[in-house]
């Protein structure tokens, strides 16, 4: 007679182990070799069995025949946050991540105490592999921007805004009619950009700036809040 340990895995399961893995990684538990290893393990997984001891040495975890699933059809609460890439920007995956957690810091969307999409969603909903969700997440950290929380998720834990929403809106407004006229003068995306950013450059040099006030866009977090 077999076991629950020799019924076959399926690919809900394979996620909810990477998650899980994925938290304890984020945490420190695990080092980027084991990471790696595990999640291998994990994902080329036949039966229950295959993933017995794949949280051995763990605190909390000990070694579960058949991890336990979201009883919801696996939706989490939402978070104010939804990836997406750009495959023709020449950015790699994991910092286009980074710079957009950034960018909704400066604009207020996210907040201290606000959850990241979890690692496993993020893998669903952009196809991409779970260590370049981790390497982003990991980066976000290490700029004391997010920390992660075992068993929960990733979390904000410092903003980058200096600015109140109202006039963050009163600016965007105004801005969106600026790119309106841009428009309508005949400028196509690219040349809006370079008329922007000549002109960005040219009000901080003659601040007496430096010219380079790019900020998330060139991966630099200019301070936390």
């Amino acid at each position: 007679m077999y076991s629950g340990q020799h019924l076959r895995v399926s690919d809900a399961e394979r996620e909810a182990v990477t998650d899980r893995l994925a938290e304890h990684f984020a945490a420190g538990r695990l080092d980027q070799a084991e990471f790696d290893d595990r999640v291998e393990r994990a994902m080329s997984a036949k039966t229950r069995a295959d993933l017995s001891g794949l949280f051995a040495g763990l605190p909390g975890t000990g070694a579960p025949a058949a991890p336990e699933l979201p009883r919801d059809g696996g939706s989490a609460p939402g978070s104010p946050i939804e990836f997406r890439l750009d495959a023709a920007s020449g950015v790699p995956t994991y910092l286009q991540l980074v710079h957009q957690v950034e960018h909704a810091l400066r604009l207020g969307y996210l907040k201290p105490g606000d959850q990241l999409p979890k690692v496993r969603d993020v893998v669903a909903s952009l196809a991409i592999n779970p260590n370049t969700v981790l390497k982003a997440y990991k980066e976000l950290e290490v700029k004391g921007l997010t920390a992660g929380r075992p068993g929960q998720g990733t979390f904000v834990q410092a903003t980058l805004g200096h600015v109140a929403l109202p006039e963050l809106a009163g600016l965007h407004k105004a801005l969106l009619g600026w790119l309106g006229a841009a428009d309508g003068a005949g400028l196509d995306e690219d040349g809006i950009v370079a008329l922007f950013t000549s002109a960005l450059r040219d009000f901080y040099e003659r601040r007496g700036g430096t010219g380079d006030r790019r900020g998330a866009a060139s991966g630099e977090t200019e301070g936390v809040a």
